[in-house]
């Protein structure tokens, strides 16, 4: 957990310099300011709430907003990254008004309850397509009356692939429901998944199983770990006899005061440019 923490260079009354990015998980809720002219982080804070369900999601995050006084400033635009397991690629050529009418209900089970939600990939020529629930859109939409860009993380993931020195290079990031796995092989990529686990084993079986589907030598990967809420060491420890370059998520940005929180996956949204 990240309590409120602010760089030296933040000020309160400059938030409209400030992107905004929320993420909201089954996990838990985290906001990070983004200062668009220094290019860096300049205030964070990560709450983790265990959510059993998607029915209940809403519920935590309309009280999780009410509460966070901050979120009520005015910043120069808002992004929320919804981690939702579901997603699919879809060619750019076939997205968009060229879509099938019923492909929502096709793909995702998408029924009057749920919003189809498209992000362009311009590296990929692709748009990732994912579904979320209706009624958390509104709630968005009434508390910031802003226009907001809703994302997926795999966007962003997918849109500045990692940098690594090795042959091929993998990212997993784990929620505490499912992962996700995007598998490169020079610069190309093979897969990006997501995968459901009861335990810890289970993550390990399927990632072990899919380099073995998409042929890539585990050997000559660099493979990225994080998490939702940063507790990476656990999975860590448990690839590195399948692994011999596992590393943590790499951003520029960072707040030199909270070395953790320079490898989260929230600096990594918040940093990333799309």
């Amino acid at each position: 957990m990240f309590d409120f923490t602010t760089d030296d260079s933040f000020e309160i009354e400059k938030t409209i310099q400030y992107e905004l990015s929320i993420q909201v998980s089954l996990d838990g809720f985290s906001f990070t300011a983004f200062d668009t002219f220094n290019k860096k982080v300049v205030a964070f804070k990560t709450t983790p709430v265990k959510i059993s369900s998607n029915l209940l999601l809403v519920r935590h995050l309309k009280d999780w907003l009410e509460s966070e006084s901050f979120l009520e400033k005015r910043f120069k635009n808002i992004r929320i990254f919804i981690f939702t397991a579901i997603f699919t690629l879809v060619p750019e050529e076939f997205s968009g008004d060229k879509l099938p009418e019923n492909s929502g209900s096709l793909l995702f089970h998408e029924d009057a309850t749920t919003e189809l939600i498209e992000n362009k990939i311009a590296v990929l020529g692709a748009r990732l397509i994912f579904t979320i629930q209706s009624d958390l859109i509104s709630l968005l939409n009434q508390f910031f009356n802003v226009n907001l860009e809703i994302l997926h993380p795999l966007t962003a993931l997918l849109s500045n692939q990692v940098k690594s020195e090795k042959r091929n290079c993998a990212a997993i990031i784990t929620t505490q429901k499912f992962f996700f796995l995007t598998v490169y092989r020079n610069g190309k990529l093979l897969l990006a998944n997501s995968y459901p686990y009861l335990h810890y084993t289970d993550l390990v079986y399927n990632v072990l199983n899919s380099f073995q589907q998409v042929e890539t030598a585990r050997s000559a990967t660099e493979l990225f770990i994080c998490d939702v809420m940063n507790k990476n060491k656990k999975i860590e420890d448990l690839l590195k006899p399948y692994f011999n370059h596992i590393s943590k998520l790499k951003t520029g940005p960072a707040i030199v005061n909270h070395p953790d929180f320079n490898h989260s996956i929230q600096l990594y949204l918040s940093a990333i440019e799309l």
